[in-house]
């Protein structure tokens, strides 16, 4: 009867033992897993796009590794999961918000092709004074490094400020419009 006690007693030891050892080691697979939807998360420049949620993550994150680095693995690997989550939500957010935001800039931007293209058609028939066409030729080529700074800024990925200065040039677009047919009606 003591053998048998002692034998379950040294068999739980041993089990405990074996679970402290596994809850012991770092939590690699999570660490990649969490910095793997970090990086989807930066991809869709959440940050910008989905700064509370992304503020969140990185809070998780920190704690996490905060967690790691004083050896406390168990309580590090449900604060990863945390953060591969919130990272995960970020992502997605910020793609919808993102996927917004383009679409929206390439109207605005066809929408000044088509309003500039007018613009300049009007110029070519409209009689303005010499003072009137040199103001709406300045006014053109504002317009015509703006439309190159908003395509750039398209390109290198920085939507946002492509959004502000598409919408900035088709509001010159607009004046100039106006200032056409002021100039046109003048005469």
């Amino acid at each position: 009867m003591k053998r048998t006690l002692y034998m379950i007693l040294v068999t739980l030891g041993l089990l405990l033992a074996l679970f402290m050892f596994g809850c012991a080691a770092r939590p690699e697979e999570q660490i990649k897993l969490a910095q793997k939807a970090m990086e989807q998360a930066q991809e869709q420049q959440a940050a910008e796009f989905a700064p509370n949620e992304w503020g969140t993550a990185m809070q998780s994150w920190k704690d996490a590794d905060n967690l790691l680095n004083n050896q406390k693995y168990g309580e590090a690997t449900s604060m990863l999961l945390r953060a591969k989550t919130r990272f995960e939500k970020a992502r997605d957010v910020a793609k919808g918000k993102r996927d917004v935001v383009i679409k929206e800039t390439q109207n605005i931007q066809k929408t000044i092709e088509i309003r500039y293209k007018g613009v300049k058609d009007s110029m070519a028939k409209a009689k303005l004074s010499p003072k009137a066409k040199a103001s709406v030729e300045d006014s053109c080529k504002e317009i015509d490094q703006a439309i190159e700074k908003a395509n750039a800024q398209f390109s290198q990925k920085e939507y946002n400020q492509a959004n502000y200065t598409a919408k900035t040039v088709l509001r010159q677009v607009y004046e100039v419009e106006k200032e056409i047919e002021g100039a046109g009606k003048k005469k």
